[in-house]
């Protein structure tokens, strides 16, 4: 701590210090786990943080943080905390550990060097995170020195290493020098200890680097991968277990033991379980499941087995994923049963039967434009893109974006009116600009739209004249406007 404090002795006072606003712990904690966060905000947090006194609390928090707090504070320290600021931190009377956190992060490199090895000498769970930024660090000299303390870890205790340096690491591995703790903590993976540790990981990119680790040495049974593809929170590590399994099964023989898949949450998991069975009754089980990709692998399984897919679906109308179903693999001839199902009480009936019927090339304005009165939004939303190439009137255009209609109608008569000729699309926008529901979509819309050049004439030019005057545009944006139609 003395080489750090003569260190920064050297440097000049300097006055005009803005520190932040001190934080309450709850708005910390919110903002730190999860809250949506620039760098600078990251990095302003916990310097406010260090200067609340009491800075347990907020260690504890950020022993929890995840990469992407650690990558945007990194940057952030080095944009927002001043000269002046690091120089009284570190020159007080008690420097705190989040102090060594920020001075391991700061511009100069000689601080940054020093601070991490500061921080390492502590009982502190924030020097992980701190070593592994540090091992990728710009300066090969900081850089060596953390790399060679990232070693000395992973070899005394590899299993509490890897818990503080594997989060970080991974997500720096696509940065200058970031692969070399990747392919160390990579190694210590080949423990058996260290690999159940980390396939037990809160860190999902840690897990995800286990288990493909196991995987890639054969060094998990079916059992094990079943487990994590049913419960691990991670899609994309519950995928990679269940195609493990299911390859596992397939090469032994025993298929039979991917069966629990079929419970999963997932559909890619139960998609795996599906195929890999390769059973006629269980396919036909899983044609109405609520997931197109599942009942796709169903489909293809049933016409294996010579059987048309479509006559399921038939007899099971108006359930919602029959209805769904049928869309995928109907004819138009199904068109008429369709039209029926868009009467039912059940809103998923109606959406997938509007969907469906779209799918099945039936595109009539009769049929659509009576849906977009429809009390549920997603009955709502299907007839809108079913409309959205058809010559429809202006006066009904606008008569859907009138105030008072039911928010989702007006929306889907925006998305509508985007599609329509250049200077029904430009009134309607100027006329909405002010709108409290639309007028934000309206400006951007409008605004993608200036340079496309097109003459109104008469009464059409003189109320666009009218609107541009009164609209609320910046003086560019208006003089572009009048430009691009002649005005």
């Amino acid at each position: 701590m003395e080489a750090l404090r003569a260190l920064v002795r050297k440097w000049p006072r300097q006055g005009g210090i803005t520190w932040p606003l001190p934080l309450r712990d709850d708005v910390f904690e919110l903002a730190v786990l999860g809250g949506p966060l620039d760098a600078e905000s990251a990095a302003m947090m916990v310097l406010a943080a260090a200067r609340s006194g009491d800075t347990v609390h907020a260690e504890n928090v950020l022993a929890k943080a995840d990469s992407r707090f650690w990558r945007l504070f990194d940057v952030g320290v080095r944009r927002v905390v001043s000269f002046p600021m690091i120089r009284e931190r570190l020159l007080s009377t008690e420097v705190s550990r989040l102090d060594l956190v920020i001075a391991a992060c700061w511009n100069d490199g000689y601080v940054r060097e020093l601070a991490l090895a500061e921080l390492c000498t502590v009982d502190s769970p924030l020097a992980g995170p701190i070593l592994a930024l540090r091992a990728a660090d710009w300066v090969p000299e900081i850089r060596e020195r953390a790399q060679a303390i990232c070693a000395e870890r992973l070899t005394a205790d590899p299993v509490a290493a890897l818990a503080d340096l594997g989060p970080v690491a991974f997500a720096l591995e696509n940065r200058f020098a970031g692969s070399w703790l990747v392919s160390a903590v990579d190694g210590a993976l080949a423990d058996e200890r260290v690999l159940l540790a980390a396939m037990g990981s809160p860190s999902r990119r840690v897990r995800r680097a286990a288990f493909q680790k196991g995987i890639a040495d054969d060094r998990l049974d079916i059992a094990t991968l079943n487990d994590a593809a049913l419960h691990d929170q991670d899609q994309a590590n519950r995928r990679l277990c269940a195609e493990a399994a299911a390859r596992l099964a397939r090469l032994s023989g025993n298929v039979e033991a991917i069966r629990v898949l079929l419970d999963s949450r997932s559909a890619a998991v139960r998609a795996e379980a599906i195929y890999t069975l390769g059973e006629l009754d269980t396919a036909v089980d899983a044609l109405c499941d609520r997931s197109s990709a599942v009942r796709l692998v169903a489909q293809v399984l049933v016409r294996r087995a010579e059987r048309d897919p479509a006559e399921h679906y038939r007899r099971l109308l108006p359930d919602p994923w029959a209805v769904a179903g049928l869309g995928e693999t109907g004819a138009a001839a199904d068109a008429g049963i369709l039209l029926r199902c868009l009467g039912e009480p059940r809103v998923r009936t109606r959406a997938e039967a509007a969907r469906a019927l779209r799918r099945l090339g039936h595109t009539d304005t009769e049929t659509f434009v009576p849906l977009l009165d429809d009390p549920a939004p997603g009955v709502v939303k299907q007839a809108a893109i079913a409309l959205q190439d058809k010559d429809l009137s202006e006066g009904f255009l606008f008569g859907l974006v009138e105030p008072g209609r039911v928010r989702v109608v007006r929306l889907a008569g925006h998305h509508l009116l985007r599609n329509a000729p250049t200077l029904t699309r430009l009134i309607a926008n100027l006329r909405l600009l002010e709108d409290p529901e639309l007028g934000e979509a309206a400006r951007a819309d409008l605004l993608r739209g200036l340079g496309v050049h097109v003459t109104p004439a008469g009464a059409r030019a003189e109320e666009l004249r009218s609107l541009i005057a009164a609209a609320p545009l910046e003086e560019r944006a208006a003089r572009e406007l009048r430009f691009s139609l002649g005005l």
